[in-house]
């Protein structure tokens, strides 16, 4: 069952404000809203299924994922699709008595076809059942959608070429139907932002709003890596003319120097406000860890002070890790312990597949035919069965493998097997990685050993097209009862090691962080790293007598990370 224990050994460490990030592990382009005395935040989710997680809090410090808005093939496809393609930047609005999401799904990023796709959006009256996609006419990316509190009229704004020749990025609009997702006004060119207008423009993530009088239009620029911001403009009609703000950009932590702070890229800001005329920025940010981020973007949040009718973010001072704000009630550091034994009746909502599963790769602890097919004496043991296909982790498309977000640059993640009546073939693996895409995985399972007999664990380091394996025969010809494969996570490096019942544990390799948060040359990664729980036949069918395999349960345990405000490491 999956469950939170109380973390053993450690005190827990308490604040006096919210402290940053406010939902970690890679949670990029955050749009929050509030609907009477309850946030939501939505976030990207590129590959990952189900799409879109929704997060909720009542005080702003403390977040639970409440739902997903992308929950079947009908809501989102995603087959074949890249690392770094899927669903972008979703934003939330609130219409006439019901949650909007809009959002787009980018399927490919060929450079001959150069595709975008066309935006879309769904509603829903409770978060959790969204109705299928309403496409909108327009192609780009970043779509919101805006009501007019003073007209009642729905405006979509989006970033979106200019023309299929010059491709010139901007901001834009038209006034749309929410019934069909048609233009019913002028489709116009809106804001071009505050950088240079070129090719390289990148003004994006528009998010309009209503304030004493004034509407402004909030974007994010620069890009997504050391030169994202945000900045702002307003005006007297949701079409403009816009009149960018004087303190432009209005979060740039980036103006200190890309290798000084710690915080990086911070932008794809949301604004909204408490209920007592408070105001916050939610927005994404990095963690530079040695000048890279293993947990990619994560969702950081901000005061805003108004003055003039302009906002600043946090007193005009840098994002640091070290500073907290506001008055709500204070969050818990570290995290309790997390642990899953897979006997509830649904996976764990924290756990997901990559694409779209068009079969089945799992099996429940609690379903008949699993109990009856892992029965030991006269006992059953619960946990979760994988089905194993011909896809690794190292193949576009979807393999048998669930997989946790990694939420702290301190940590461990533990998953002990079940037992297995039988042996494996070389061809056939189950174990854990630590995963980034299908370039980048560190893996550690067991498999038939390769030009030896017997079963050997075994770790293969993958780095953007270069592979090392390494294996140690256990003196066995079945897969033992009682293994535990851990991956212990610090901020410079993943060490890989294994537990045979009580004896002590052995580490198999380790692998720099670094090596966890780019792409090769022509392709993109959004994301951070994820643990994962896989079974593969590597390229061939599972064998019809090879053994039923699977995890008896999971355990993370997180300590303090003890991050410092500039990224200077020894």
């Amino acid at each position: 069952m999956a469950s939170f224990i109380a973390l053993l050994g450690s005190l827990l460490v308490l604040v006096d404000a919210i402290k940053n990030p406010i939902i970690s592990g890679w949670n990029p382009d955050p749009s929050i809203l509030r609907v009477g005395n309850e946030y939501f935040i939505a976030t990207s989710s590129f590959e990952y299924f189900p799409g879109v997680p929704i997060y909720r809090s009542t005080d702003l410090a403390n977040w639970e994922l409440y739902s997903h808005a992308l929950t079947t093939s009908d809501h989102v496809q995603l087959y074949g699709v890249p690392t770094g393609a899927g669903v972008w930047a979703p934003s939330m609005s609130y219409i006439n008595g019901r949650f909007y999401l809009a959002s787009m799904t980018r399927w490919t990023y060929d450079p001959t076809a150069r595709v975008w796709p066309r935006v879309y959006f769904s509603s829903s009256e409770d978060l959790i059942t969204w109705t299928n996609p309403t496409w909108c006419e327009p192609w780009g990316i970043d779509p919101s959608l805006f009501q007019d509190p003073v007209t009642g009229k729905t405006y979509l704004n989006l970033m979106a070429p200019d023309n299929n020749i010059d491709r010139i990025w901007g901001i834009y609009q038209c006034e749309v139907n929410l019934e069909t997702g048609d233009c019913v006004g002028e489709y116009i060119s809106l804001w071009n932002g505050t950088l240079p207008h070129n090719s390289s423009a990148r003004d994006e993530g528009p998010k309009m709003f209503y304030k004493d009088y004034y509407y402004y239009l909030l974007i994010a620029e620069g890009g997504t890596d050391d030169l994202h911001r945000s900045t702002i403009a307003r005006s007297t009609s949701p079409q403009g003319p816009w009149i960018p703000a004087p303190n432009n950009p209005i979060l740039f932590n980036g103006a200190y120097g890309y290798d000084n702070l710690t915080v990086q890229s911070t932008g794809h800001a949301t604004f909204v406000e408490t209920p007592q005329g408070e105001w916050y920025a939610a927005f994404l940010a990095r963690r530079k860890i040695n000048g890279t981020s293993p947990l990619g973007r994560e969702t950081f949040l901000m005061t805003v002070t108004w003055a003039s009718g302009w906002p600043t973010l946090n007193d005009g001072k840098p994002i640091l890790l070290s500073e907290s704000f506001g008055s709500t009630p204070d969050q818990k550091y570290p995290p309790s312990a997390f642990r899953d034994t897979f006997s509830d009746s649904k996976l764990d909502p924290h756990w997901y597949q990559l694409r779209i599963p068009y079969t089945k790769n799992y099996e429940l602890g609690n379903t008949r035919r699993w109990k009856q097919s892992h029965t030991i004496g006269n006992s059953h043991q619960s946990g979760i069965r994988l089905f194993p296909n011909v896809f690794s982790l190292s193949d576009r498309d979807t393999p048998a493998a669930i997989f946790r977000k990694q939420k702290s640059l301190n940590m461990t993640f533990s998953a002990t097997l079940l037992p297995a009546n039988g042996s494996l073939g070389y061809r056939q693996s189950v174990g854990i990685s630590v995963y980034l895409s299908e370039f980048q995985h560190q893996d550690i399972g067991i498999r038939g050993c390769v030009d030896e007999t017997g079963m050997c664990v075994y770790s293969t380091l993958m780095m953007n097209g270069t592979s090392i394996t390494n294996q140690i025969h256990l003196n066995s010809t079945t897969i033992p009862d009682n293994i535990t494969f851990t991956i212990q996570a610090e901020p410079l490096k993943y060490t890989l090691s294994f537990r045979v019942g009580s004896k002590p544990s052995v580490w198999m390799t380790e692998i720099a962080s670094s090596w966890l948060t780019f792409a090769p040359a022509n392709f993109f990664v959004f994301e951070g790293a994820s643990f994962a729980l896989f079974a593969s036949g590597n390229g061939n069918p599972w064998p019809f007598d090879a053994p039923a395999v699977g995890f008896k349960e999971v355990n993370e345990v997180y300590f303090n990370e003890n991050i410092p405000d500039h990224d200077i490491w020894t």
